[in-house]
């Protein structure tokens, strides 16, 4: 069975309606993977829905047309992420997971046990790779792109932003799993997750987000890297979200 290429779109999507491609998937389409008039693809529309869609041109700007057919929908969870800064390369892989595992937002904060803050172009060049890295996850699995990866913030600007009882922040030191605590709130209302960096958060920052109204959770007994906390931690809120 051959790989049906999926390329996000701008405008919303109607059977019979023929749209242009981003410059960027025009020539992923035509010269990466080698499309052809009359080969078979998908365009993700802003809602997130899957569409069957025709090649109809391949350059320079490429263009497709959308197919009649009843649309996809994967479903989007109400569960929003917030990492501290880590290692680029661990960013990255937790956007991709995160993403495909169907987040609604991604973003990151600057924190007391922070090593290395960008200055703001060499944020500005990791935001746009970040982005990139989403929308590489969306085409994969079929959602929605995210509106975008925001930051940076300071954690006590964050902390102050997220509405009594939607956040939960991520530590060994949580008065109660995850998992308890996302099944004794509301699994069917919005969830922020908030992940520390590489060393994780001081004692004051855990003081600060109970004072905040934030649950302090943990995700077992082991110590976790930033990434693979950040991707447990998604896993069990979009999965207490679903089941809700």
């Amino acid at each position: 069975m051959r790989h049906v290429f999926r390329y996000p779109v701008a405008e919303p999507p109607a059977a019979g309606r023929e749209l242009d491609l981003s410059p960027e998937d025009s020539h992923h389409l035509a010269r990466v993977v080698r499309r052809r008039p009359g080969d078979p693809v998908e365009v993700i529309g802003p809602d997130g829905r899957l569409w069957p869609a025709t090649v109809v041109r391949t350059g320079p700007v490429a263009a497709v047309r959308v197919e009649p057919g009843a649309p996809r929908a994967p479903r989007a969870a109400p569960v929003a992420l917030r990492m501290g800064l880590a290692e680029w390369g661990r960013l990255d892989t937790a956007v991709e997971k995160a993403v495909e595992l169907g987040v609604a937002e991604v973003g990151l904060f600057t924190s007391e046990r922070v090593r290395r803050v960008p200055d703001a172009d060499a944020w500005e060049r990791r935001r746009a790779r970040l982005e990139r890295v989403a929308l590489a996850a969306a085409r994969q699995c079929g959602r929605a792109p995210l509106a975008g990866v925001t930051g940076l913030v300071p954690l006590t600007e964050l902390l102050d932003g997220i509405p009594a009882g939607e956040g939960y922040l991520i530590d060994p030191r949580g008065d109660a799993p995850l998992t308890t605590a996302i099944a004794d709130g509301a699994p069917a209302g919005r969830v922020e997750l908030v992940v520390g960096p590489d060393a994780g958060f001081s004692d004051g920052e855990v003081a600060r987000a109970r004072a905040a109204g934030l649950r302090v959770c943990r995700l077992g007994d082991a110590i976790l890297r930033a990434e693979t906390a950040a991707i447990a931690a998604v896993t069990v809120a979009v999965a207490a979200g679903w089941a809700g």
